[in-house]
């Protein structure tokens, strides 16, 4: 590390606000906060925040509805981009400090909407020049997902790809890159406004959800296509009934639960399409996949997402950037118009 780069040994952020209150508006949940700087541990690097984007996981971790526990007083943000400046992480955090990277929240620790953060080194990819910092901000959760998906389909031999909140960033993203990799795909939304948009994209179907022979037409273009991959990002009850409508011996991939229901569990099955139509569920969260990758796979995966970004196939829809001082506000925009695109928040 340079001996003129400055270490702070503060942070401020946006931290959560624990409130049982489950129909408290979601600027009720965080407080801005400054708190000292943890020393870093094996494995981490510190970074300079340059842009953090708000996610639906996000949302749903401010809810307290997330699969890791929410934490009063911790920072929140799961990714974002920023500059490596100091590191104690053997010689792949040597080699990342003074990089600009996209980054990860580590699991259970501090999240990236603060002026600096600390994380893991195996959650950094660097980032090329000809990337922007808000577009760079959005690298990991989305597209990387996106890619992990599509592979993971291709993986289990499925021609076809089904896939619900089709709309989204991932969704737009699954949609792009399972075309280039010759993949067919089957896109439930749940307005015209967003089928049209995703018909304009290319998926192969496009089914608004709101008409009541949903079920008919999805089991239809299941069977032709011979679909038998559902990415699902929903879960509760569409995950069975989405499997029902699909061939035999098919897998359901969980990525994300945006069912409204505030179950703790927040899943459903069909029991008997597990055990006589050898239907299957797993789930996939990239943090883990990222934390067990050799960071040689960290890199290849980088260069591939990266490379799809500057081809134009993967691009994340903006609505804007904000400071601190008018993040709420936006953060509040974006809980109730998701498909206006991210918000975006960059530190004066």
């Amino acid at each position: 590390m340079s001996s003129t780069t400055y270490v702070p040994t503060s942070l401020k952020g946006f931290a959560l606000n624990l409130i049982e209150d489950m129909e408290a508006d979601i600027e009720q949940r965080l407080n801005f906060t400054t708190k000292p700087l943890p020393v870093l541990k094996p494995g981490q690097v510190l970074v300079k925040m340059l842009a953090s984007p708000v996610n639906p996981s996000d949302l749903v971790y401010l809810m307290g509805q997330y699969g890791l526990p929410s934490q009063h007083d911790k920072i929140a943000g799961f990714e974002g981009c920023g500059e490596v400046i100091d590191a104690n992480a053997g010689i792949y955090g040597k080699w990342l400090l003074g990089k600009r990277v996209a980054l990860s929240a580590e699991p259970g620790g501090d999240g990236l909407w603060s002026d600096y953060a600390i994380t893991q080194a195996n959650y950094c990819l660097p980032v090329r020049k000809d990337i922007s910092d808000q577009q760079a901000s959005t690298l990991i959760v989305n597209p990387c997902t996106s890619v992990c998906l599509v592979e993971k389909a291709i993986e289990l031999g499925s021609p076809a790809i089904v896939l619900n909140a089709a709309a989204s960033q991932v969704g737009k993203g699954v949609i792009r890159y399972a075309k280039m990799r010759g993949l067919k795909t089957i896109a439930t939304v749940r307005s015209e406004k967003n089928k049209q948009v995703l018909e304009q994209l290319q998926a192969d179907v496009v089914i608004n959800t709101q008409y009541p022979d949903t079920e008919q037409q999805l089991s239809e273009a299941c069977h032709r296509l011979n679909a038998t991959v559902f990415l699902d990002a929903v879960a509760d009850i569409d995950t069975a009934k989405t499997l029902s409508c699909m061939p035999k011996n098919s897998t359901a991939i969980v990525y994300g639960r945006l069912t409204e229901t505030l179950s703790p569990f927040g899943g459903q099955y069909g029991v008997g399409d597990l055990i006589f139509r050898g239907q299957r569920i797993e789930g996939f969260w990239l943090a883990t996949h990222m934390r067990n990758a050799k960071p040689w796979q960290i890199l290849s995966l980088s260069r591939k997402v990266q490379k799809l970004f500057a081809q134009g196939v993967f691009k994340t829809d903006i609505y804007g950037v904000f400071n601190q001082a008018q993040f709420i506000e936006a953060l509040s925009h974006y809980s109730k118009h998701k498909s206006d695109g991210k918000v975006i928040l960059r530190f004066d």
